[in-house]
């Protein structure tokens, strides 16, 4: 026989749990949008401000060379599935501009982070954009870049703003804390010379008022010839340099034969264009690297 209060009780229970799962879940059904990021550090400053709301691709896997690392076409290709593709700029990424052109006319959004902050030039004026390409390595750019993510989601999805806005003040808060770490340990520095393996650090050394003597150009892939070499083994001499800096990502050879002609120790100094594997198992990013560095200087620019 039909059970009237049953059936009563049964139709309350399907709109109950209706209703929670709408509150749970407002947004099912909808589809999620998504970032394409070119490189590392781009990319962890927008899945720190995406978080889970926002699909982000990185392009330029971990433990690629960022200057010469060449997608696949099936990998450009991909890009054309995005929403909003971030990309540094500067002719950093050789493979942007072109991959850029393809996509005018597309629903992709294409935006160029390099133009949200002051630009330093190239001492290499071989180079054709004349500008240095390694902007996130200043603390402030980065907070700049951040800025930009941050206003290109919230258009993107406007309904999870306060989400995004959120989770930007706290990387905003992230960024003030280590350039605050900076400025102290940097400030009573007796060492304004590092010697760096190719010049990745200009944008870093102009903030605290260091500067870089490089190895190679922009590039890391560059080899010095012997007159270089014998250049730079007379400025450790000069300005008497205790330490050389190698990076993760790039080959010390070069690093390793200075270091054994001037008699320079040799210390890491990362550029956190991409992760190492263990990096990436250690569950490292942009800021655990970047203080990472600044022990580093500590111990090149205090006697």
């Amino acid at each position: 026989m039909f059970n009237l209060n049953r059936a009563f009780n049964l139709v309350i229970l399907f709109l109950v749990v209706g209703l929670m799962l709408s509150i749970v879940n407002p947004v099912m059904g909808q589809e999620t949008s998504t970032a394409y990021v070119s490189f590392y550090p781009l990319y962890d400053a927008a899945t720190k401000i995406g978080g889970n709301q926002i699909d982000i691709k990185l392009v330029i896997p971990n433990g690629a060379e960022v200057h010469s690392y060449k997608p696949s076409p099936q990998k450009i290709a991909q890009l054309e599935t995005a929403d909003i593709f971030f990309y540094n700029g500067v002719g950093l990424e050789s493979w942007a501009d072109k991959a850029v052109q393809n996509l005018k006319g597309s629903k992709v959004k294409t935006v160029n982070l390099s133009k949200s902050v002051d630009l330093l030039p190239l001492a290499d004026h071989h180079n054709k954009h004349h500008n240095d390409p390694h902007i996130w390595l200043d603390p402030l750019n980065m907070k700049m870049i951040g800025e930009v993510i941050t206003e290109e989601f919230c258009r993107l999805d406007p309904e999870h703003k306060e989400i995004y806005q959120q989770n930007f003040d706290q990387f905003a808060q992230q960024i003030d804390q280590l350039h605050k770490e900076y400025k102290t340990v940097l400030a009573d520095k007796q060492q304004k010379y590092i010697l760096v393996s190719h010049s990745a650090f200009g944008y870093l050394t102009n903030r605290y008022g260091l500067e870089q003597i490089s190895v190679t150009g922009i590039a890391p892939h560059e080899e010095p010839s012997p007159n270089t070499l014998a250049r730079l083994t007379q400025k450790a001499n000069q300005y008497n340099l205790n330490y050389i800096f190698r990076e993760t990502l790039s080959s010390p050879k070069t690093v390793n034969a200075l270091a054994q002609e001037a008699d320079l120790e040799i210390l890491p100094l990362n550029p956190i264009a991409g992760l190492t594997e263990t990096e990436q198992q250690n569950n490292e990013d942009y800021f655990s690297l970047m203080r990472q560095n600044l022990d580093n200087l500590k111990k090149a620019v205090k006697k």
